[in-house]
């Protein structure tokens, strides 16, 4: 499951932001030499893109159900935002299973609030294209 949601933010990320010359950073099994994302905040993205010169940063992040629970993912996707709250034009895409979206979104937007985050622009996604 997680590979497919790190998948869905790949395709999202292209789809969406097509417009832009994006670097899209993932750690899906891939050629050998490809780069990874870099660590951020202590804790490495499952996709990281940006143009150059820098104008869009976007960090993308998959979370099973169980996982989403987690102090781990809260620290994470913490450090994520306050990372993005510094970039010209922030942007978090977290992919989630259909029945964890609403729980996505209130935890990101908690932690939004909690760090002052309002300016990041958060996303979340769903396993299931469309």
């Amino acid at each position: 499951m997680h590979l497919h949601l790190v998948g869905r933010i790949v395709s999202y990320v292209r789809a969406e932001y097509q417009a832009y010359q994006l670097a899209v950073f993932h750690d899906l099994p891939n050629l050998l030499g490809a780069e990874k994302p870099p660590r951020i905040g202590g804790f490495v993205p499952d996709v990281f893109a940006i143009d150059a010169p820098p104008s869009i940063t976007i960090l993308g992040e998959a979370k099973t159900v169980e996982d989403l629970e987690t102090e781990h993912s809260r620290e994470q996707l913490a450090a994520f935002l306050t990372f993005l709250r510094l970039q010209p034009s922030g942007i978090l895409v977290v992919a989630v299973p259909w029945q964890a979206q609403a729980r996505a979104k209130n935890l990101v937007a908690q932690l939004q609030r909690q760090l002052q985050c309002a300016g990041v622009r958060a996303i979340v996604i769903t396993e299931l294209a469309g």
